[in-house]
Parts: structure tokens; C-alpha cells; sequence
């Protein structure tokens, strides 16, 4: 029940922030609004008002704003199709804006209500590679690899997304400069996750995603790992801690119990780049607003990459998430508490936002190329072929949601 509730929630508001960015655009410029309709099917609610009818549909995914002159051959100066170019580019555009903004909002109320993780050295591991360089707990980090670090993720992805095996950092203590080269940390990944129990990590575990060396040897939700190495463990630190010292090279023998039932699976595991410190948790102005910008930034480049992988390859269908594996992943979410499924709900908004200005029939993306089109031929093109192809786009939409829910039920009953 947490799940559903949790689900239509968080897909309601980014939909009603979306539609709403299009409906004031529109009415900021004069174009008449029909229905203003949050979710799809037959109407449960709806209420008119200064024209518009203000609408509530029963399947709460999606939603739209019913324009004049959008979908049909209507001239008047409220039309849309009488609209300049500009005009029109920012009616569209402003839906997927608004989606940015919302997780720009979101990041700033996590920021200002839980802290940022700043740039000062807390906790630092005395095994790893920067103890043995010098950093030590209240050193801030000013630079890493010549890049300005403010937070957390400015230090965070310019060690891990580095391609040398080292990294060079400038870091201030005592109102000194210092500067190390720091040799890059290595942990061993199998692809699990621990579930929490009363706070605490517990060696109840799951895969962490589909391309996860674990998923693939068969490991599933609710295992309950009681060895590593025929090294039975107690704990998650324990857990990893015997995974480190498997040897490098050779597969980690992964002993879990399901259901009572004893399995042993071999695992190669996968090398990541990883740091071993942790910085002090802040909550100044400036820490909260560069924090948010910084992960909204990086979301939406995270997605020009993911785009780019699947274009190329690197990626697989097995990757792509539907509706059955977001909505499970808000429950997820939900549970674990408010703050991770405020960052959730962000990351989603702006998967929404960056999948509709992709050029492609039916979505935003392809609405603006046909202005781009009609500023350079200087004719806008008939709204009937338009509209084709719009709808040859929506349908074939609709059959890859088609497909990829049907990869999320396989994956699910790992079919």
C-alpha cells in the first residue's frame, strides 16, 4: 500500500509540475486553454473555470494540457498556431524547464534540511592511501586534479571518474596550502545491497541493478549471505570486508541462505575506484545551493550519457527501467525514508524532463524541431501531417512501454 500510495504521489507532482510549466506558458501568451487534465482515461474530477476545465483522470500517469489550434486548423489570435515561433518554443519547452526546476527545488529542501557534505575531511580511513599522504581529519579539500571542490560530489566524482591510477589534491590546514598525489583506492564489488534493519546494515541482501555481477549468478532479494570464502560472517562489514581480501583475479564464493535453503554461487567480482574519507556534514547557504545546482547538472549530463551508451551499445535493453520498475523502486524509497524519496523523486523529474525534449514524434523534443523547421523554411508545416506523425510516434511509444514492462515483469520473476 506504501508503494501505490508513494507512487502516485510522487508521478502526480512531477506530471502536475510538468503540464502546469506548459499552461502558464500558454496563458502567458495569450493562447486559451481547453482542459488542464492530470492523469489519463475517464475523468473522476473536474471543475471549469474561466474556460478551462481543471480535470483529474483515472490513471494517474501522465496528464496534458488541451490547447487551441495545437491538434487542429484554428486561426484566431488565441490559437497556438497563430503564435510566434518563439512564442511556441517556450509553450513546449516550459513543461520539460519545469521539471529541472522541481529537482532543483527538491535538492535545495534536502540540502537545507539534512546538510551537505561539504569540503573538510571528517573520518578518514588510516589504511588507505591518503592517510599515508598526509590528508588527516579537518583538512578542507580546495582542489582536486585542478578542479574546484565545494562539496562532497565535486571531490567524490573527480577521484572515481579519473583515468589515471592517481589523483593530485589541494588541501588548506592551518591556513596552509598543501598539495599530495594520492594513488587511487580499489574496493571489490559483487553487486549487492544490504537491507537495513533498525538502522543497522544487516547481510540480508539484494542485487543492486540487472547488469550486477550477483544478479547474473543468481542471487535474489531477501538472501541472507552467511558466508564469503567458506568465512561465515555476522555482519555487512564483515561481508565486505571478506570480499576484499578475496584474491585478485578469482571468484568470490558467495554462501547464502533462501528460505532455509543453503546456495553457493561464484561471483567475479568488479573493480571500482572508491575513497576512503568522509567529509563534515554542513548547512550553509552556499553548500546547499552550489550541492543542488551541482546534482542537477549532473543528472541531466548523466542521461545525455546513458543515451549515448545505449545509441552505441555499451548498453542493453536489460538496462532500461519501465513503470513496473520505478513504481518499485519508489516503494523501495518510501521506506527507507522521506530524504531518499525526495532524491528520487528529483532524479525522476528530471528523467522526465530530459525524455520529452528528445526529437522524437509525440514528445516535446519533436514539437520543437518542427518550429526549428518552420523558423529556417519560414512556413510552418500543415498541422495535419503534423499530427501523423505525431501519432505514428505516440504508437510506436506505446509499444516500447509495451515492451519494456514486459522486460520488468521477466526481470521481476527473473523469467
Amino acid at each position: 500500500m506504501l508503494t501505490i500510495i508513494s507512487s502516485i504521489l510522487v508521478f502526480s507532482a512531477i506530471v502536475l509540475v510538468h503540464e502546469y510549466g506548459h499552461y502558464k506558458a500558454a496563458k502567458s501568451v495569450g493562447i486559451r486553454v481547453y482542459e488542464f487534465a492530470i492523469g489519463m482515461g475517464p475523468t473522476l474530477l473536474k471543475r471549469e473555470k474561466n474556460g478551462t476545465i481543471y480535470s483529474i483522470r483515472a490513471v494517474p500517469i501522465g496528464g496534458f494540457v488541451q490547447m487551441e489550434g495545437e491538434e487542429e486548423d484554428v486561426r484566431t489570435s488565441t490559437s497556438f498556431s497563430t503564435k510566434t515561433v518563439w512564442q511556441r518554443f517556450l509553450v513546449i519547452f516550459s513543461g520539460p524547464l519545469m521539471n529541472f526546476v522541481l529537482a532543483l527545488a527538491l535538492f535545495v529542501i534536502i540540502a537545507f534540511s539534512f546538510g551537505v557534505y561539504g569540503n573538510r575531511i571528517d573520518s578518514i580511513a588510516e589504511d588507505s592511501n591518503e592517510y599515508k599522504e598526509g590528508l588527516r581529519p579537518g583538512d578542507k579539500i580546495i582542489s582536486v586534479n585542478g578542479e574546484k571542490a565545494y562539496i562532497w560530489e565535486d571531490i567524490f566524482y573527480e577521484i572515481i571518474g579519473n583515468e589515471n591510477p592517481y589523483y593530485t589534491v589541494k588541501y588548506e590546514r592551518d591556513n596552509q596550502i598543501r598539495e599530495a598525489r594520492i594513488n587511487n583506492n580499489y574496493r571489490k564489488l559483487v553487486g549487492i545491497s544490504t537491507q537495513m534493519s533498525d538502522g543497522k546494515a544487516t547481510t540480508t541482501v539484494s542485487p543492486t541493478d540487472v547488469t550486477s555481477p550477483a544478479y547474473g549468478a543468481g542471487i535474489k532479494d531477501g538472501d541472507v549471505v552467511i558466508k564469503i570464502n567458506d568465512v561465515s560472517v555476522n555482519s555487512w562489514d564483515e561481508l565486505t570486508n571478506q570480499v576484499e581480501l578475496t584474491e585478485s583475479g578469482k571468484p568470490v564464493k558467495v554462501t547464502v541462505d533462501r528460505d532455509g535453503k543453503i546456495l553457493d554461487f561464484n561471483i567475479v567480482p568488479q573493480t571500482q575506484i572508491t575513497v576512503k574519507f568522509n567529509t563534515q556534514l554542513e548547512k550553509s547557504f552556499m553548500t546547499a545551493i552550489s550541492s543542488s545546482a551541482y546534482k542537477t547538472v549532473y543528472y541531466i549530463e548523466l542521461m545525455f550519457k546513458t543515451i549515448s551508451q545505449l545509441v552505441t551499445g555499451k548498453l542493453g535493453s536489460d538496462a532500461l527501467g519501465g513503470p513496473v520498475m520505478v513504481i518499485s523502486m519508489v516503494g523501495e524509497a518510501a521506506e527507507s525514508g522521506i530524504l531518499s524519496l525526495l532524491n528520487l523523486a528529483a532524479f525522476i523529474s528530471i528523467n522526465l524532463g530530459f525524455m520529452n525534449l528528445l526529437p522524437i514524434p509525440a514528445l516535446d523534443g519533436s514539437k520543437i524541431v518542427f518550429l526549428m523547421v518552420e523558423a529556417v523554411r519560414g512556413k510552418a508545416i500543415p498541422v495535419e501531417k503534423e499530427g501523423y506523425i505525431h501519432f505514428i510516434g505516440f504508437v510506436v511509444l506505446i509499444g516500447f512501454m509495451i515492451f519494456i514492462t514486459y522486460k520488468d515483469i521477466l526481470r521481476l520473476f527473473r523469467i
